[in-house]
This record gives structure tokens, C-alpha cells and sequence, in this order.
């Protein structure tokens, strides 16, 4: 813990008025190396979640795992969530099944079962924090059976989870993730154990995001934020978008909410006609709108 205390006042990182974090889906192609983490401390963040799946985080491989654990450390970087694993692996998610807490299929749940508490427990040797879940996969015929599976899956995961490790159920833009679903869900569990992920990009699309916000409240544990215009889900810098990032900062402020405030953006650099040079330029953009929502920066 001295080590840790030492490292992050060795980076000086910059102060908003919420905690602040950057979710690894911005590399999810990319190893969790230096030159990735180094862009953390480079453009003000010392928060970050992890986007809990192969090929840039190992999470079937413990000692992997935990490795890049120390990288993080290192840098200054404490890992404040992870994000449930989605699928086995980024590269093929479009060939193999996604995970679902709420299948119907026994065995598929069980297995989304198991790889969510690997990365629960990976958070737990590592410090503790949120874990984020998305409620169903595919997105129909939710009620009755997926919901109960989906209630299935949080008793084994709570059952099993370290006590410093809770998790955030997330809204979507389908019909089992509206918030209204995510409320019933989540008042279900202590509050101390369960709460929402409000993500304010799904908000804009599905609801609204003002009325998800005031909807999350008290049970608000964690945001993610991106931007997008209102048609599906873009993961944009904040800013770049319809969303009015004045009036959901105002909102989260009346709440009481200090974070974690976690910026989920795509990985803009890749393909045939790239938005975006490099990591850096996305990230100055990205730190250049937090400082204008949080410190009033020009």
C-alpha cells in the first residue's frame, strides 16, 4: 500500500470533481502493455475498468491476469471496475456465443456464470471494486424465463464474490435493460452489494437521459459516458455527439454522485478511413471536453 501511495504521487494526475475513469474498451485490440497504460497517467487518468476480455486481458490466465495488475500499479493506475466479460474473445465475438447471465441454456449460463466470477475474483485480489453486468443476451423474451435466469446468475455471483467486490447492473438500449428492469432487478439485493450502472450513451438512445438518471437515483453506484446521435450505440469522445453533457453533469451533481464517472470509447484509429491518428489524439480530445464538463475549461 506505501508502494502504491508513492507511485501515484510520483504522477500527477489532474483533479476533477468526480473520479474519473477511462474503460480499456478503447484497446480492446490491443495488449495491456506500457505503451498502452502509459497513456493513462499521459492524459490525467488514474482510474481506469477493465474490459475484462481476451486478447488485451487475459482472464482465463490468473498469473496473466494479475500481471497486468502490477503494469497498472506502476503507472499509478488503480483499477476501480471491471466490465463482465461479453464474449471469450474480442476477435471472434461475431463467430462464438456471448455470454449471458440470463440464457435459458443451463450450461451456457453456468459458463457466463464462471467467467464473470473469474474477473470478480481477479477485482478482489486486486484491490476490490465494481463489477458491471449487462442483463440479457440476445435481447427478447425476457420475461419470465431469462429474467429468472438472470436472477439465478446474481444469487450464485453474490453467493461466491469477495464482500469488497459489488455489482452494477447496466441499462442498454434493448428491452430488458431499460431502466425501469434495471431498478426491479437491482432493489431486489442490499445496497451495499448491488446497484445501477447508469450508462448515459444507452440512455440517449432507449430513454432519455435526464429521466434515467433521476430513474437510477439512489441506487446510482457507477456511469459509464459516451457519446453518440441517439441511433445507436458510437462510443464517442463527449462532446462529439447529441448529447447535452451540461445538463447530465448538472443532474449527476444534484444527485450527489461522485463516481466512478468511466469514459467508454471505440477504438477510432483502426480501419479503412480512421477518424483518429492515434490513442493520443482521441484521449487529448477526450480530457479537453472531462475539463470542460467538470472545471469549466474554455
Amino acid at each position: 500500500m506505501v508502494l502504491l501511495r508513492r507511485i501515484a504521487r510520483e504522477h500527477k494526475v489532474r483533479k476533477d470533481d468526480v473520479n474519473v475513469s477511462l474503460s480499456t474498451h478503447l484497446f480492446a485490440f490491443h495488449e495491456l502493455d506500457e505503451a498502452i497504460l502509459s497513456l493513462f497517467p499521459r492524459h490525467g487518468f488514474s482510474l481506469a475498468e477493465i474490459w475484462a476480455m481476451p486478447p488485451h486481458f487475459p482472464s482465463g490466465d490468473p498469473p496473466a491476469a494479475d500481471a497486468v495488475a502490477e503494469r497498472m500499479a506502476k503507472q499509478g493506475i488503480r483499477v476501480a471496475s471491471v466490465h463482465a466479460p461479453l464474449y471469450p474473445d474480442v476477435r471472434t465475438y461475431k463467430k462464438d456465443r456471448w455470454y449471458s447471465l440470463s440464457s435459458v441454456d443451463e450450461a451456457h449460463r453456468l459458463a457466463s456464470v464462471e467467467a464473470t466470477a473469474r474477473a470478480s475474483d481477479w477485482l478482489a485480489r486486486n484491490g476490490g471494486g465494481t463489477v458491471v453486468l449487462h442483463t440479457s443476451f440476445p435481447a427478447g423474451q425476457w420475461y419470465p424465463h431469462r429474467w429468472g435466469a438472470f436472477l439465478s446468475s446474481m444469487n450464485e455471483l453474490l453467493d461466491s464474490a469477495p464482500r469488497d467486490v459489488r455489482f452494477a447492473v447496466e441499462n442498454t438500449p434493448v428491452d430488458s435493460g431499460e431502466m425501469s428492469i434495471i431498478r426491479d432487478i437491482v432493489d431486489r439485493y442490499p445496497a451495499d452489494r448491488v446497484g445501477v450502472c447508469l450508462d448515459i450513451g444507452h440512455a440517449h438512445i432507449r430513454e432519455n437521459a435526464l429521466s434515467a438518471i433521476r430513474a437510477a437515483v439512489p441506487r446510482l453506484i457507477h456511469v459509464h459516458a459516451s457519446d453518440n446521435r441517439g441511433e445507436k450505440d458510437e462510443h464517442l469522445v463527449p462532446g462529439k455527439g447529441a448529447i447535452r453533457w451540461d445538463r447530465v453533469t448538472a443532474a449527476l451533481r444534484e444527485t450527489g454522485f461522485d463516481g466512478p464517472f468511466t469514459v467508454e470509447l471505440r477504438d477510432y484509429t483502426r480501419g479503412e478511413h480512421p477518424t483518429y491518428k492515434n490513442f493520443d489524439q482521441i484521449l487529448s480530445e477526450c480530457r479537453a471536453s472531462l475539463d470542460r464538463m467538470f472545471r469549466g475549461t474554455p
